[in-house]
């Protein structure tokens, strides 16, 4: 199937940075590279990231794009490239989860537990101290369990807003607790000898 000259030139007002081009090419095939990611992901969350993600990568590597002589294809194939990605990325992730799970102690020794109250309470602080939509975002996510998804249409908000407002309250928390998590682990380690 041969794509439209509409689509083509889309394509091609993209690769010079047109955003207009961009934004119409994102509302043209947003919701069907949706449907086709749910096929392979069966996650909506995880399915609306791959294509969100897809679109990421075409904006940031639009100059160096080859000649597309199917815009509809390529836009596909890089979503199921996005899809296998994802689900190798949280394959190894649940991995790494379920091992520390296994390797980690089931009880804490006295000392243990007051460090580790003591770090609870640096946790705590350090939460408060994020910024207040930043801070709600995290806590929604962290404690009550809603995914990046259900707290964009709960705040009303973006998904990518949600994904930057936790990829900062992160940030920020490791930045802030860096510190003290070294000196959990020495006093932890120290208590074990």
């Amino acid at each position: 199937m041969r794509p439209s000259s509409n689509e083509q030139k889309l394509f091609n007002d993209l690769k010079s940075s047109d955003k207009r081009a961009f934004d119409s090419l994102f509302k043209l095939y947003y919701t069907p590279l949706c449907r086709f990611a749910l096929t392979i992901i069966r996650s909506e969350s995880m399915a609306e990231e791959a294509v969100q993600d897809t679109f990421v990568h075409l904006w940031e590597k639009r100059t160096k794009i080859t000649q597309a002589t199917n815009v509809k294809s390529y836009l596909f194939k890089s979503v199921y490239n996005q899809c296998l990605w994802l689900i190798k990325k949280n394959k190894t992730q649940r991995f790494y989860e379920n091992k520390y799970a296994l390797e980690a102690p089931t009880e804490l020794s006295d000392e243990e537990q007051q460090n580790w109250e003591a770090f609870k309470t640096y946790i705590q602080s350090a939460v408060s101290n994020l910024p207040d939509k930043c801070r709600q975002i995290f806590l929604l996510r962290r404690y009550e369990g809603l995914t990046n998804t259900e707290i964009a249409e709960y705040l009303n908000l973006s998904i990518k807003t949600v994904d930057n407002q936790l990829s900062i309250a992160i940030h920020k928390l490791k930045k802030e607790l860096h510190p003290h998590i070294k000196n959990l682990i020495i006093v932890i380690f120290i208590g074990n000898l």
